[in-house]
């Protein structure tokens, strides 16, 4: 049942916004278009983190060459992942004066296999608990009955895939603040998590924006602010290491 009771095609359940545990790390990652100094192009990544116990920085990864792709899309190896992971947590700890305890990575593409053996492997004996979880646009829809449109984090399942309504919706404002039917994110995750709960955490995450009026955002923090930064990134001159701070890009 939907929060004021009617009955929709699949199975839902209502999720709402909670503030993020304390000293959980919540990482962004993207890829963005760079072209080199000799005209090649290549793929250049970048770790936006987030938490509660210290503030936001950036960190760029590996610079990828442009056909280390799957499905036609970037990915990085068991090494590439496992040095970024150790950057992550090294830069945690010399800001918080310790270690987190655990670290939640988002990325909008599936996690090849190298990619979570690498993530894992770089927290190994130092967090205990690591979080691999993927969201990615869809086409699916569906509407409450009478045609209105599904509630802001309405999390349901149809045929084995999760989908969450990031917009919708919003009863404190009585609206639904969109032009058109929304949208939810397919999530998903490589290992076991309780998907419930990351959806809460990304919703959590999707009101972090301060640079958006709107309040709300379709992606958590982690992955808008990580596009916003690579966007930065795509300007600058080879091996330039981008300014860390989350306000430098305010």
């Amino acid at each position: 049942m939907s929060p004021h009771g009617e009955k929709v095609r699949h199975r839902h359940h209502p999720v709402g916004v909670t503030s993020g545990p304390g000293n959980t790390c919540f990482v962004g990652i993207s890829f963005h278009h760079l072209k080199c100094r000799g005209g090649s192009l290549v793929y250049a990544s970048l770790a936006q983190a987030f938490s509660n116990e210290v503030e936001p920085f950036a960190l760029k990864g590996a610079t990828i060459p442009h056909e280390q792709r799957r499905d036609l899309q970037p990915y990085l190896t068991a090494a590439q992942s496992d040095l970024l992971m150790k950057d992550i947590i090294d830069q945690y700890e010399n800001r918080a004066g310790t270690l987190p305890s655990r670290v939640v990575v988002h990325k909008t593409t599936t996690y090849h296999e190298e990619e979570a053996e690498g993530f894992r492997g770089g927290a190994y004996a130092r967090v205990p608990v690591v979080d691999l979880i993927w969201m990615r646009s869809t086409p699916f829809r569906i509407v409450r009955k009478g045609f209105q449109e599904p509630w802001r984090g309405i999390l349901c399942g149809v045929g084995g895939d999760t989908y969450l309504f990031t917009s919708g919706f919003v009863p404190w404002w009585n609206e639904y603040p969109g032009p058109h039917i929304p949208a939810p994110l397919q999530l998903g995750a490589a290992g076991d998590t309780d998907l419930k709960q990351r959806a809460l955490e990304i919703l959590a995450l999707s009101k972090m924006n301060w640079n958006n009026t709107e309040g709300i955002s379709r992606y958590p923090v982690t992955l808008s602010f990580a596009k916003k930064i690579g966007q930065f990134m795509t300007e600058l001159p080879d091996n330039h290491v981008p300014n860390p701070s989350y306000r430098f890009y305010m």
